[in-house]
């Protein structure tokens, strides 16, 4: 790993600009080659931890969460490592390819997809062997885009499965994700079944059809975003959706009681926070804080929910509202649980003392607050501070093993 390191930095100490135009061609086409090797070698070792467990040695429920938290994965990417290496063991020849670099991760991906154990076992019945499937589609993606090799793969699919009736558990028909974009937006994707669809698309035009005022400028797009925010506040105000922690679901603005009285544009005040969403301007806070609740939460010079009394064993909504204020998220090492998720754990239990507060309330989810009460591992918070460790039985902290 060491020889690896040196020649990186060799790499990246480069002057490219004074390499000539084929040159640096020549350059990009060796690294991308590199990159594929390194990918699947990568693609390989996670296999490997997968098989072994070796992920529970950090307390980690999967490998999939174990790359999330550990390496800073994104969620998409650490399912298609783990699906790859999983499936790439049975494609002996996609697998050779990948290995020497002659096919990208993106190719590998697009071929192991489409081989699911319902989908191998219906060609075998149908006399079609992987094995051959395999070269052929590995030698598919050495000549072709990723896209191009989609569509022979859908071919290979449509014949093994023409009227789609094979499902795979894992296929979840419907999928909905929302992503904090880089530009301070939030991004939504998703895809549903037609029944699905046709539910959700009736209830947005009916909300649609509500609201259009003569000369409109707005696209179907955007009255359909706005139809759709509707919705979900149109069951938050309705009060028929299910109890959260004990308490009704709602939007939570957190914000500085100065700030909120603040006079608009005012220099040195600070924005209000989302519970999901995060950062807001001041002016977004006051102006939904028009229409709510207000609940204080008292802090100290930190900025830390300040500590209540040993009153009761179970945290009130009060005591719970302060903890995912200042935890944010299950506070695990690599875990995002996200405050609904959560319970809040006593890091000093009840039984030997510790008191139901604030300072002794840690947001953890039901499987790392099982691993710290039944798996031997432990969280502590540094004093005055957000910043939490977790601890293995044999007292070693779990830290990210990504490099720096």
């Amino acid at each position: 790993m060491s020889e690896l390191r040196s020649a990186l930095d060799e790499l990246a100490a480069l002057d490219l600009a004074e390499l000539s135009d084929d040159a640096v061609l020549d350059l990009v086409g060796e690294l991308s080659t590199v990159a594929n090797r390194v990918a699947a070698v990568l693609t390989s070792a996670v296999r490997v931890a997968d098989r072994r467990e070796a992920y529970r040695r950090d307390g980690a429920v999967s490998m999939k969460s174990w790359l999330r938290g550990s390496c800073r994965l994104a969620p998409e990417e650490a399912t298609a490592i783990v699906s790859s290496g999983r499936r790439i063991e049975q494609l002996p020849a996609t697998a050779a390819a990948f290995a020497a670099g002659e096919i990208t991760a993106v190719h590998a991906r697009v071929i192991t997809c489409a081989m699911t154990p319902g989908r191998v076992t219906k060609a075998a019945e149908a006399g079609i062997e992987l094995a051959e499937t395999d070269v052929i589609l590995a030698d598919l993606a050495r000549k072709t885009t990723p896209h191009e090799t989609k569509q022979g793969v859908k071919r290979w699919v449509a014949g093994i499965d023409p009227d789609g009736t094979l499902g795979e558990a894992a296929d979840v028909r419907r999928r909905f994700s929302m992503a904090d974009g880089l530009d301070g937006r939030v991004h939504v994707r998703g895809e549903f079944d037609p029944v699905g669809a046709e539910y959700l698309h009736t209830a947005l035009a009916a909300l649609m059809n509500g609201d259009r005022p003569a000369g409109g400028t707005r696209s179907h797009a955007e009255h359909q975003a706005d139809a759709l925010v509707a919705l979900a506040r149109g069951a938050l105000d309705g009060g028929s959706l299910p109890d959260v922690r004990g308490e009704r679901p709602h939007v939570r603005v957190t914000i500085d009681w100065q700030a909120l009285c603040a006079a608009r544009g005012a220099a040195g005040v600070s924005g209000g926070s989302l519970g999901w969403a995060g950062p807001i301007c001041p002016e977004t806070a006051r102006r939904l804080a028009c229409d709510a609740g207000v609940v204080r939460v008292v802090t100290g010079p930190d900025g830390l929910p300040l500590d209540v009394s040993r009153a009761q064993r179970t945290a009130t909504a009060a005591i719970r509202r302060a903890v995912e204020i200042r935890d944010g998220h299950c506070v695990f090492a690599g875990c995002d649980a996200p405050p609904e998720w959560c319970d809040v754990h006593h890091v000093v239990h009840w039984a030997h003392g510790g008191p139901t507060s604030c300072d002794n309330g840690a947001l953890l989810c039901e499987r790392h607050h099982t691993a710290c009460h039944e798996g031997g591992f432990s969280v502590s918070r540094d004093p005055g501070t957000s910043t939490w460790h977790t601890w293995r039985s044999d007292g070693t902290e779990v830290l990210s093993r990504a490099g720096p």
